[in-house]
């Protein structure tokens, strides 16, 4: 099975101990930190515009853990994006693409068995991630005046599996978006520049401008996604619009990487 050997050698690269240092350090920092701010910035619902973060009542449910999980990956979409990017494009830019042509031609299986190896280990740390957030949250939640009885619950484990699923999607969006510029780009200075330009500055500058983008540009929908949905587009419009984006994305970076010649 070709795409299974490339998913196993993948893990191997990014299973290693420094990899794995940096990435404990990374949800530590992360989950501390994100929780912290998430919890003590929460109002109560009738100081807040509805859909603009959760609230003390949100926090106080069942799945208020794991949504401050949520809440807090939702603000860093940006990092993401370049990660994936930049994965994606380090093997072009370092000729190694090459040698993984040479043991794997079939090119497509080569593609999706690299994704598929990045987003098990990604499903891997998001689920490490949510467990760390939702004991720090739990930890800090009393000072808040936040009541956690209901994180412990089975309703709350329900919440939580499906927060972890809506990560792992948002996720997944960005990863396909971010190989395809890779893929298209083929350089990681220049993929580099066009990832962080769209998905830092220019979308939310285009959202400032102009009100219909917030349902039109994929990293707008991807924010609008995790975060359960905006007053300027729902969850589920995000949703079925990202689909699109992410299969037509999917396609482009797949004919792209099967027809061009590998000269780097």
């Amino acid at each position: 099975r070709p795409m299974i050997r490339v998913l196993r050698a993948e893990l191997v690269k990014v299973v290693r101990r420094r990899v794995l240092m940096i990435t404990a350090a990374a949800v530590v920092v992360f989950a501390i930190g994100g929780a912290a701010i998430v919890l003590m910035t929460a109002e109560p619902a009738a100081t807040v515009t509805p859909g603009r973060g959760p609230t003390v009542e949100d926090l106080a449910q069942a799945g208020g853990g794991t949504q401050v999980f949520l809440t807090t990956a939702s603000f860093t979409g940006f990092f993401v994006f370049v990660i994936f990017v930049g994965a994606f494009a380090i093997e072009f830019g370092r000729g190694t693409i090459r040698t993984m042509l040479l043991r794997e031609p079939r090119r497509l299986k080569l593609l999706a068995g690299k994704m598929s190896g990045l987003l098990v280990f990604a499903a891997g740390v998001l689920a490490v991630t949510e467990a760390v957030t939702w004991v720090a949250a739990r930890l800090i939640a009393p000072s808040q005046d936040i009541a956690t009885d209901g994180w412990v619950s089975l309703a709350g484990l329900g919440d939580g599996i499906v927060d972890f699923g809506a990560v792992l999607l948002w996720v997944t969006g960005y990863a396909v978006l971010g190989m395809t510029i890779a893929v298209l780009v083929r350089s990681i200075p220049v993929a580099f520049a066009v990832g962080i330009a769209w998905a830092g500055p220019i979308e939310h500058l285009l959202q400032d401008a102009w009100g219909s983008a917030s349902s039109l540009f994929p990293g707008l929908l991807l924010e609008a996604f995790v975060a359960g949905g905006t007053p300027e587009v729902t969850a589920s419009r995000a949703a079925l619009t990202l689909v699109f984006y992410v299969g037509a994305a999917g396609l482009i970076a797949g004919m792209s990487f099967a027809r061009r010649d590998v000269t780097a």
